[in-house]
């Protein structure tokens, strides 16, 4: 391990402990990061069939000692020598996962962080006490090495829900102190719903092109961890209606802030609440979509903000298209107001529906939310996504429907209209009485001609690939890059 060119890396659990070798016993063990050693590294060794290998040792007065791992414990080779002259360290492959996250797996079993503080190789799967956050940043983005994709499709192996479920608290991301070859992000904001999709993604995604992207969870009270958290990170993005809670309670300058706009109505908030000259302060400004930048202009802002379009990542949606037509899915909120208007009307997708003689299914509310790491699986439920809206910005539901090659009918706001001219969907008229009317014979024609119905669902499913993130992701690139720090 001594030949290699990269710097041993400590490895943190993702319950915000790290490893550590004890002393007295020789056993590597996770504990509290103030108060154990920093005694014990990955080292990497040779590189093999696309795979990073490398081993576990122990540190002490400059001499690296191999550790052993068995399905009991783990402990340092030359501390069992007299006992068990025999031992040989342990040889692991390192499988990069997502968002720096990584495993440990070595003879079919993962490396196991156990709650007790103990670390064994016990684990047949890979779930959330097998994840691993590293100091180093070869680890999980070494230029040239092939990260991909695979443990995502090895179901039998790895816990994907587990794995994609699991947020890294900033704290960690602090503790662990590794520099990206690009900047630290951190997001402010909703973990859930549309917006947790979408900032999982871009966790997701950034990370892909270097950067360190985190989710700081804006319903809890970060105040006794905002200080050290903020030193970590470059920069922070936040929806405009997070701003004067970073400002005002956390203290953050408006300097260190990217806001990115949602929704035409997160920009009249923040007006109202700083004023409309507060948006010349930011790093930098963005909009979701095209019609949010012209909300933006007309709300009077005079900084023209960038477009950061949001994308789905299409495999994950992809699905067999349905024979037939029987079953409309709905997936938002079936009611929303904000000053005093009611914006989401899923009251009128419902009675077209019915109208139409089919079966109405809603995906969940803002009070009783679906994961949405369970939105592919509604999406296979249904055979048409229909949304009713007099305002939208970036709307998930039609790209994500439209990948999984279901019929999508959406009113003429937000980025639909343009999505629609790519292939993506049907647009209906806005207004109540038409927009009910337009649906109902829709999905009334689709309903009768199953020919038809397949063939339309095809062609929206292949207009979809457009959508991916690989599309829109150097928007963000361009959005962060483009910062004024």
């Amino acid at each position: 391990m001594s030949g290699s060119s990269f710097k041993p890396a400590r490895l943190f659990t993702v319950f915000g402990t790290v490893m550590y070798v004890e002393p007295v016993t020789g056993e590597l063990r996770h504990g509290p990061i103030e108060s154990s050693l920093a005694n014990a590294f990955f080292e990497s060794g040779a590189s093999s069939g696309g795979s990073r290998l490398g081993q576990l040792t122990h540190v002490v007065n400059g001499s690296h000692q191999p550790i052993a791992c068995y399905p009991e414990t783990c402990f340092c080779v030359s501390q069992s020598g007299r006992e068990n002259p025999t031992v040989d360290p342990t040889t692991f492959e390192l499988i990069p996962l997502e968002r720096g996250l990584l495993t440990l797996k070595s003879g079919g079993l993962f490396l196991s962080a156990t709650p007790d503080g103990q670390m064994r190789l016990c684990a047949a799967v890979c779930s959330t006490w097998e994840l691993f956050i590293a100091s180093e940043s070869w680890c999980t983005e070494t230029p040239g090495f092939e990260l991909g994709n695979a443990w995502r499709s090895s179901d039998l192996a790895f816990d994907r829900r587990g794995i994609e479920s699991y947020i890294v608290h900033p704290s960690i991301r602090v503790n662990a102190n590794r520099q990206p070859r690009a900047r630290k992000i951190l997001i402010y904001g909703y973990t859930k719903w549309s917006h947790g999709r979408v900032y999982y993604d871009l966790c997701r995604h950034l990370h892909e092109h270097g950067y360190i992207v985190d989710i700081l969870d804006w319903q809890i009270d970060n105040a006794d961890r905002i200080q050290e958290i903020i030193l970590y990170y470059d920069l922070i993005i936040a929806a405009p209606d997070g701003i004067s809670t970073l400002v005002g309670a956390y203290g953050i300058p408006y300097e260190k802030i990217i806001a990115v706009s949602h929704h035409e109505f997160d920009i009249r908030m923040l007006s109202e609440q700083k004023g409309i000259d507060v948006f010349d302060k930011f790093a930098n400004y963005g909009v979701v979509s095209e019609y949010v930048y012209c909300a933006s202009m007309m709300r009077g802002v005079s900084r023209a903000p960038m477009v950061a379009s949001l994308g789905i990542n299409y495999d994950e949606f992809y699905a067999k298209v349905p024979e037939c037509l029987a079953t409309v899915g709905y997936a938002s909120s079936m009611s929303v107001k904000t000053y005093g208007v009611e914006w989401k009307r899923g009251d009128l997708a419902e009675a077209a529906t019915l109208d139409a003689g089919l079966a109405f299914k809603v995906a969940g509310s803002t009070g009783n939310q679906t994961s949405f790491h369970d939105m592919p699986d509604f999406y296979k439920s249904v055979d048409a996504v229909v949304t009713s809206s007099i305002s939208e910005a970036a709307q998930l539901p039609v790209m994500e429907a439209a990948a999984a090659g279901r019929l999508v009918i959406g009113t003429p706001v937000g980025h639909f209209p343009l999505k629609a001219y790519h292939g993506g969907g049907i647009v209906a008229p806005v207004e109540p009485n038409k927009f009910k009317s337009f649906t109902t014979a829709t999905l009334r024609h689709y309903k009768e001609n199953s020919a038809a119905y397949v063939d339309k669902c095809c062609s929206i499913q292949e207009a979809a690939r457009k959508f991916d993130w690989k599309n829109s992701i150097f928007e963000w690139v361009d959005l962060i890059e483009s910062a004024n720090i």
